[in-house]
């Protein structure tokens, strides 16, 4: 399925158009690429089965250009599913704030000791949340960048935790946001909210955004839990959880099938709190990038 981003610039001639378009299709070679310079903002058009936004826009404003996505985008109706989870996820923060607390969670006391055995000192959290699991791998001298769906949980990581760390708001199925590369990666349930497509996207572009030597370790409800087969079935091992959150349960041999070309290192289950009477058990995978050599 394909999706269209349209983008305002200041390109104003058919050869700086060209500069533009070439530059784009490097990063995206798949994408259908044109201009509308008749347009009293210089429509830039980008259509493919997926368009990172924020990559389109870093690509040309490092060309020398102005470059920004306007929001009204023409996509198929997963774009109205995604508006439908960034709407569950903003009523849900709204009502309940710090939903899970502030302790962060097991998987990411977990990944901060790997993160800290490797000297990983920068890392990338998609799923950033309201920074609860942020705070740890700060707090441990870790710098952090995030992405985020919901505006209302980044608007409330600034109020427990300042304005310090940079959170990208969109979704993870525009990453890759920035070129910019990390030392580790830590991603906290949110890979199980995806569909099938994305989750394959998401992963690929987690590693690409890993530097080589680097670790990335994410953190999957198992078919184990309490919670598997709860709500209406969607798909095979799929369930929707609320209006627009729909949850995918993974299995050992789905991991293998999912990172076999990611690095991956080890897998074992580990027991999650959901409230202060139950656990959820959830599968903890790390991944490693090789060196070049």
């Amino acid at each position: 399925m394909k999706c269209v981003e349209i983008f305002k610039t200041n390109v104003s001639t058919s050869e700086e158009a060209d500069q533009v378009i070439n530059a784009v299709k490097k990063v995206l070679p798949q994408a259908q690429i044109n201009f509308d310079l008749d347009d009293c903002d210089k429509i830039l058009r980008v259509e493919g089965i997926s368009t990172p936004s924020g990559m389109v826009v870093s690509t040309v404003m490092e060309l020398g250009y102005y470059c920004e996505a306007i929001p009204d985008k023409v996509c198929t109706d997963s774009d109205t599913s995604l508006k439908d989870s960034e709407n569950s996820w903003n009523h849900s923060f709204n009502e309940n704030k710090a939903i899970w607390g502030f302790e962060p969670s097991g998987s990411a006391v977990l990944a901060k000791e790997l993160f800290l055995q490797h000297g990983v000192k920068e890392i990338l959290i998609p799923g950033f949340g309201y920074g609860r699991n942020a705070a740890l791998f700060i707090k441990n001298n870790i710098e952090v960048t995030g992405i985020e769906l919901s505006g209302s949980a980044i608007e409330l990581a600034k109020e427990y935790y300042g304005n310090d760390v940079k959170v990208f708001h969109g979704s993870v199925t525009s990453m890759p946001f920035e070129k910019k590369t990390y030392d580790g990666i830590f991603c906290y349930g949110l890979l199980y909210l995806l569909n099938a497509e994305q989750r394959l996207k998401f992963i690929k572009d987690c590693y690409n955004q890993l530097k080589p030597g680097g670790w990335m370790v994410f953190s999957v409800v198992s078919k184990k839990s309490v919670n598997y087969g709860k709500g209406r079935s969607v798909g095979k091992d799929t369930f929707e959880a609320a209006k627009g959150i729909e949850v995918f349960f993974y299995d050992v041999e789905k991991i293998k099938e999912d990172f076999e070309h990611y690095g991956l290192y080890n897998y074992f289950e580990i027991e999650e709190p959901a409230n202060p009477t139950t656990t959820f058990s959830f599968l903890w995978i790390s991944c490693n990038k090789k060196q070049i050599t």
